[in-house]
């Protein structure tokens, strides 16, 4: 892609898909999920009736990880201890919809929160890096005398790749070339119980 006033050229899809082949294939067997983009699934599979991101994950050997329209990945780690039975649950999808500012780009990503109970949401689509929380108290059982909190971790993923062509012409904001990471841990509390450690950083 070129820079503003500069040329603009635009690679063919199978010189894409060798070049994200190439750029994955190192770490392949650590793709743990993978969904379709808009522009793949909305504009390409209505063309021309294939699937590109679920060729691009069998190409490298992945596609018993690709869910086409998002899902939720489970994730379990070394247990901590004997009664160590916890898991980790992430809800993912590509995105939807247009937004142009980062409140509006994060409220898409709350309103997807709220439709699950899980430890990360993350969400594309808006070529914005984003990391926020959501807090909910809750009773978990009838003889407590403290209400517990349960955290979600909400992540939005970058991003252009230059600036020209559409973010140019859409008047969007340069955004990095990356994403946020998430890194999940646990630790032994005070009274010996296992939690959750998650964190995210851009």
């Amino acid at each position: 892609m070129g820079e503003p006033g500069g040329k603009i050229e635009f690679p063919s899809l199978d010189q894409c898909s060798n070049e994200l082949e190439q750029l994955l294939k190192p770490i392949a067997n650590r793709i743990l999920a993978a969904c379709s983009g808009w522009h793949e699934f909305g504009h390409l599979f209505k063309l021309t009736g294939s699937d590109w991101t679920y060729n691009l994950m069998k190409h490298l050997g992945r596609e018993k990880v690709y869910a086409r329209d998002g899902g939720v990945l489970l994730i379990k780690t070394k247990p901590l201890s004997t009664k160590d039975n916890i898991f980790f649950s992430a809800v993912f999808t590509h995105g939807w919809g247009s937004a142009r500012t980062r409140g509006a780009k994060l409220r898409k990503a709350e309103y997807l929160a709220e439709a699950f109970e899980a430890d990360m949401i993350v969400i594309s689509h808006d070529h914005t890096q984003n990391i926020t929380r959501k807090n909910i108290l809750t009773i978990p059982l009838w003889s407590s005398k403290e209400v517990a909190v349960y955290r979600t971790m909400i992540v939005s993923t970058g991003s252009f790749r230059g600036y020209a062509g559409y973010p140019l012409r859409s008047g969007y904001q340069p955004s990095d070339l990356g994403t946020p990471r998430i890194r999940i841990g646990k630790r032994i509390d005070e009274n010996g119980i296992v939690r959750k450690d998650i964190h995210s950083s851009i």
